[in-house]
């Protein structure tokens, strides 16, 4: 995991926290609202036995750790926000 991280880092992704999903899910939209990408990587391998099926929404109270970086600015954007 730790040199996971310092990838993450040389690409230039901010480590920022671990959620839960409903928390992870609303950091996301506003990160993006403020120009950010989001990276969220789930923590650790999970504990599930085999014989439980998955449905597509993650189950509750899985962790994942959120990471931030700015998104490229275009040419023809203002460089100024204000």
């Amino acid at each position: 995991m730790r040199q996971r991280h310092k990838q993450l880092e040389k690409e230039g992704w901010l480590r920022q926290f671990v959620a839960d999903g409903p928390l992870a899910d609303d950091a996301e939209k506003v990160y993006n609202l403020l120009g950010f990408k989001i990276l969220r990587l789930p923590v650790g391998k999970p504990w599930f036995k085999k014989t439980i099926s998955f449905s597509y929404k993650k189950p509750p109270g899985i962790c994942e750790v959120v990471y931030v970086r700015p998104k490229k600015q275009r040419e023809d954007e203002e460089e100024d926000w204000a």
